[in-house]
């Protein structure tokens, strides 16, 4: 891995550990809520959907994998694929006979990036399009159009080398994600400690799953008006978690006052219900526990563990609430 430039620890992990967490998180793609909201209301509102691909191995094994998912989620589905001399990518007449058919929604896998003239023509009768592709992006890219490809420079998705049916996983797994009582939620992990006759406080936002704003770490005297801090505006409308609510109460009633109150909500013993062995131990124990932890490049923080609990929950939960997902996931 030296020889090949791969020195850092986060980048190390993913050629050492094999299990499915481990993986980016599919909502790092900044348009996948956008996606996956797309493709719910055409559930709901029971439209007609076609998947346009490729013919080629990767085209097929991504067409093959986002078609049983829809079909899974009652979709009214069909699939297209290049025939004999057809040309690669979407075309004006794959558009015109789904048209006819009453489709109002494409998803073009493994291609899509270049069809600008095709997805316009969509647009003018009515279809919306759903990109998905790994290919290089044009200068020029399709309008009003949600885009997953990795190699765009604002995708947010962290390693550019996928595959087309990788991109179709990720998106089918940010499908199966949907059910979760955590899709689009906001919330805020917060960590409160003694630090220096300080109270050190640190916070991070995410939302399904994934950071959405950089980490808040401030130091707070006894007394001091919370007002004069950033925390009252990086709280607002954000469900905020911690890691036993009453000692972190203490330690902000500390630094705080009485007057500022915090709707914290405890997840420990939540987390207890799969891990028990952690369920009493501080954060300050915990982030040295985690196998993330042991790949990182710098020292593992308290707000780190924290993080790294609860994605792992997260999903331990949605696996027994929803086995028949967990098994689809790791075929």
């Amino acid at each position: 891995m030296l020889r090949r430039g791969i020195t850092q620890g986060k980048d190390i992990l993913y050629f050492m550990e094999d299990d499915l967490r481990f993986q980016h998180s599919p909502f790092s793609f900044n348009s996948m809520e956008d996606a996956v909201d797309r493709i719910l209301d055409a559930q709901e509102e029971k439209e007609k959907v076609l998947i346009f691909g490729d013919r080629d191995v990767d085209g097929v094994s991504a067409t093959t994998v986002l078609y049983e998912c829809l079909c899974g989620l009652g979709i009214d589905v069909q699939y297209r694929l290049p025939q004999g001399n057809d040309a690669y990518g979407l075309s004006t007449e794959a558009v015109d006979d789904f048209a006819s058919l009453g489709g109002t929604l494409i998803i073009t896998v493994d291609c899509g990036i270049s069809n600008i003239a095709e997805i316009q023509h969509a647009q003018e009768v009515g279809i919306d399009v759903i990109v998905t592709d790994h290919h290089n992006p044009p200068e020029t890219l399709p309008p009003s159009t949600i885009i997953l490809d990795p190699k765009l420079p604002d995708s947010g998705y962290p390693f550019q080398d996928i595959s087309g049916c990788a991109v179709v996983y990720k998106l089918v797994s940010a499908l199966r994600f949907a059910k979760s009582e955590w899709y689009k939620q906001d919330v805020c992990l917060l960590d409160a400690r003694e630090e220096d006759s300080l109270i050190r406080i640190e916070c991070i936002k995410i939302r399904n799953m994934v950071p959405c704003a950089a980490k808040l770490s401030l130091l707070a005297g006894s007394g001091e008006s919370i007002t004069s801090t950033r925390l009252p505006s990086y709280l607002s409308g954000q469900a905020i978690l911690v890691w036993d609510a009453g000692t972190v109460r203490s330690l902000l009633k500390q630094a705080f006052g009485s007057s500022a109150e915090f709707n914290l909500v405890d997840i420990r013993e939540h987390c207890a219900k799969y891990f028990p062995s952690i369920a009493n131990l501080p954060l300050g124990k915990i982030k040295t526990m985690s196998k993330i932890a042991k790949y990182g490049n710098h020292e593992p923080t308290e707000i780190g563990g924290f993080y790294n609990i609860f994605v792992t929950y997260t999903q331990t939960d949605f696996r027994k609430k929803f086995p028949g997902c967990a098994q689809a996931e790791e075929r």
